[in-house]
């Protein structure tokens, strides 16, 4: 049995202390190139704002009525209980989990459309127009920090991300029963399987019950929610496009460990993505000197593969024929 432990704990870096974006991409290269997961404190965004957000959530999962609750459409809307299975290395009936995907409403309005939302949460769009916005002045900063640790010019990711992909998941995890046997092969049942992220990076809000746990070395690692901090993981595309420098770590979310964990569990994550014609070539060359160093000391990665072994895409594809890939093995259909 894997024992869950919760230290040493993930780096934290706390935006305000970090004037320029030289300081800032300093520490996201330390945190990205040895974890790929770190708490991001001082971010701006009001906690008041958060808890709206969680509100609206709450409301929606606990009180919508059926025909509220629509079907996935071009990654948008709600993905029922089970419906998805994001281990697909181990067997499942889906994920005990439901969600609803909000896609990026500076880009819908950029583009004159503007997503559909059900009756009970239609109040909610200003609320969430409002905190989608400022998500991404966040991530903005942070891909100018990445860009900078990539030794590029500072707007060269954020170019690759006007938010046509990006998505907003509120999720709620229902109340489960406390599982003693930790993943055992024989009880396929997890709340959310081991898994990496398509995109470039994810910024998720945790409320209070814990769960969500990430590699490191052979055991996981609880990423416990921590007050007043952001969870930021790096996805598959950034760990391509740094090839294989920044890393795309596992992360699952386990069934209940003791009885504070059997609750409803909800978290929201909004995942950066790049658009469909950024072309996937990874960017790391001989002229990025530390790097390439770097690189080599670990033996480096194949052009067309992740540090983990597994073939993401070949080189020079678009994003949009790469992120359909996942989905589609996301969302297998029934036979």
């Amino acid at each position: 049995m894997t024992v869950p432990i919760s230290t040493p704990s993930l780096p934290v870096i706390s935006l305000s202390e970090h004037k320029t974006l030289e300081s800032l991409a300093i520490a996201l290269y330390s945190a990205c190139t040895g974890e790929g997961f770190l708490y991001v404190s001082d971010h701006g965004i009001p906690q008041a704002t958060i808890d709206e957000a969680f509100g609206v959530a709450q409301d929606y999962f606990l009180h919508a009525r059926p025909e509220d609750k629509v079907d996935l459409k071009e990654n948008t809307g709600y993905t029922a209980v089970r419906q998805e299975s994001l281990d697909s290395t181990r067997p499942s009936s889906g994920d005990l989990k439901e969600c609803f995907h909000f896609a990026d409403t500076h880009w819908l309005r950029n583009h004159g459309q503007k997503q559909d939302l059900p009756d009970s949460l239609e109040p909610s769009r200003k609320k969430i127009e409002t905190f989608i916005e400022q998500i991404n002045g966040v991530a903005e900063r942070l891909l100018q920090g990445l860009a900078v640790a990539l030794e590029l010019p500072p707007d060269f990711l954020s170019c690759q991300h006007k938010g046509q992909h990006n998505r907003l998941r509120l999720l709620h995890y229902p109340p489960a029963e406390i599982n003693h046997k930790d993943l055992d092969p024989g009880n396929p049942d997890i709340r959310a399987g081991a898994h990496t992220d398509y995109g470039s990076i994810t910024v998720l809000f945790q409320h209070h019950i814990s769960g969500l746990q990430v590699s490191r070395a052979g055991a996981w690692i609880d990423v416990l929610p921590r007050e007043g901090c952001l969870v930021i993981n790096v996805g598959d595309a950034l760990e391509f496009w740094s090839g294989g420098l920044f890393k795309s770590t596992l992360h699952r979310v386990v069934m209940p460990r003791h009885q504070a964990e059997t609750a409803s569990r909800y978290s929201i994550a909004y995942f950066v993505q790049p658009d469909s014609t950024s072309v996937l070539e990874p960017l790391v060359t001989e002229a990025i000197g530390g790097i390439a160093h770097l690189q080599q000391q670990r033996g480096g990665v194949g052009r067309n593969h992740c540090s983990k072994g597994i073939t993401c895409w070949d080189e020079e594809d678009q994003w949009g024929d790469y992120v359909q890939a996942r989905l589609q093995a996301t969302y297998p259909k029934k036979g």
